[in-house]
């Protein structure tokens, strides 16, 4: 009796073992992957940003190689920053960077996202960078394309942040002596 009660004890934990909850690529799981990616899409078409980031994540964890999915969320994050300062700003700018590089190592060819990375590195004040996605560009399409030409006008038109405002001497803190 005592036997069967381990036994039973064991077979209960084991079911109850998020292990057990682990979905290994079923057909089931690409459906709701698929439906979560189409509502993340729909999402940021209404610039629903925020919203849509949750349903593009669940997409990722399904199909982590997709160019698609991390497309939408490196913009995503790109349209959040937007309405973010400081840390937080700059965090959803390092979010955007690295689903655009993930997407480059998949894909290094990809005219759209050399574009994105980019306007990206306009947004991060790295014109230096941006440029140099430019350059990439020019060489995958040396008699111009479209990408090639909507970054090298973003560059154009690229202003420099204005120095930062620093408080007047009487207002400083004093020095430590």
């Amino acid at each position: 009796m005592r036997r069967y009660v381990l036994s039973a004890l064991a077979l209960s934990t084991m079911l109850a073992s998020p292990a057990l909850a682990i979905d290994f690529a079923s057909p089931q799981a690409d459906r709701r992957a698929r439906v979560e990616f189409q509502i993340g899409v729909d999402l940021v078409q209404h610039q629903k940003f925020d919203d849509a980031t949750a349903h593009l994540d669940v997409a990722l964890a399904q199909f982590p190689d997709d160019t698609d999915i991390l497309k939408y969320l490196g913009f995503a994050h790109r349209m959040i920053a937007k309405n973010r300062e400081g840390t937080s700003h700059d965090s959803e700018l390092r979010l955007a960077n690295a689903y655009y590089i993930r997407a480059l190592d998949i894909d290094p060819r990809n005219r759209e996202f050399l574009e994105y990375m980019g306007e990206l590195y306009l947004e991060m004040d790295d014109p230096a960078a941006a440029g140099a996605k430019l350059a990439a560009l020019t060489r995958h399409c040396p008699n111009g394309c479209q990408e090639r030409d909507a970054l090298a006008t973003a560059i154009a038109a690229y202003k420099p942040p204005p120095p930062p405002v620093h408080a007047p001497a009487e207002l400083a803190p004093p020095a430590d002596n």
